[in-house]
């Protein structure tokens, strides 16, 4: 045999070890009958939103001592997010700037104990309501103001572009002191630099509560106006009703699961004033 034709043989003997060698290492798990291997997928990332909330109004939403927003409003969105398996970050950011900030894209929900008016309805979804949040005028105790018609030229606290600051100018208040935010125009009551303050009935019951001036002056707080509509919801950008639809089926499983009654328990104790009855709430 020449050098030729014994590197042919040598070739060919090669090549026919390498093919019985694949044979041998194939994979443990077998195609049979032609079925179509299953895929394995990475496992769904969840969806994330943004959430733009004012972070002044306790005990709704607030920052705590360690700079973590938190409060009802926050406590009660993380447990939606969970049932319905999608995450939130909260971005804080003053009132004003919520609904712009929504329609602009920046955020994909508000929480920030937004009341359900015909205007927020007109330029957002709103989700089924989940509290009551009245607006009252906080006095002191021997004042018998009711009404906002009742306050003439007092001097009224309030938190500037607020709604509560929309109502006092489309009815004719003039002796009117806006600050940024509710605890400030708290504070101006009562200091004495305002005769009254206006706002949400449970935020400004919260910083009463808990001012331990042994000096603060003993209030009492009148809802001015008996028919409005109090209830408060989450919104989310219009016509995105596939989100607003998860909120309210998150919300709809957290009331019948207990979480809600735990988270509210948690916020506002046994006064149950602030609770959207059920048969309100369909």
């Amino acid at each position: 045999m020449d050098s030729q034709n014994m590197k042919n043989n040598i070739l060919a003997l090669t090549c026919l070890l390498i093919l019985a060698a694949c044979g041998n290492d194939a994979p443990a798990t077998q195609i049979s009958n032609n079925q179509p291997v299953e895929s394995v997928s990475a496992p769904k990332k969840l969806e994330r939103y943004v959430v733009g909330t004012d972070a002044t109004y306790p005990p709704f939403d607030f920052k705590d001592e360690h700079g973590q927003l938190t409060g009802f409003d926050a406590d009660l969105l993380k447990a939606i997010a969970d049932n319905q398996n999608f995450s939130i970050e909260f971005i804080p950011t003053a009132r004003s700037q919520l609904f712009p900030g929504l329609n602009e894209g920046y955020y994909q929900i508000l929480a920030a104990c937004l009341g359900i008016n015909a205007e927020r309805l007109a330029q957002s979804e709103m989700s089924e309501p989940y509290a009551f949040a009245p607006n009252v005028i906080m006095g002191k105790t021997g004042n018998n103001v009711q009404t906002l018609a009742q306050l003439g030229n007092s001097s009224v606290a309030v938190q500037q572009d607020s709604y509560t600051h929309k109502v006092l100018t489309d009815s004719g208040i003039k002796n009117i002191i806006t600050e940024k935010t509710p605890y400030e125009a708290y504070v101006d009551f009562v200091s004495g630099r305002a005769d009254y303050v206006v706002g949400d009935a449970g935020v400004l019951n919260y910083y009463h509560k808990n001012n331990k001036d042994t000096h603060k002056p003993q209030t009492y707080s009148a809802v001015y106006n008996k028919t409005e509509d109090v209830r408060v919801a989450f919104a989310v950008k219009k016509g995105n009703t596939e989100l607003i639809n998860k909120i309210n089926e998150g919300l709809k499983n957290i009331k019948a699961n207990g979480t809600y009654d735990k988270i509210y328990a948690k916020w506002f104790g046994t006064d149950n004033s602030l609770r959207v009855p059920e048969e309100n709430n369909k």
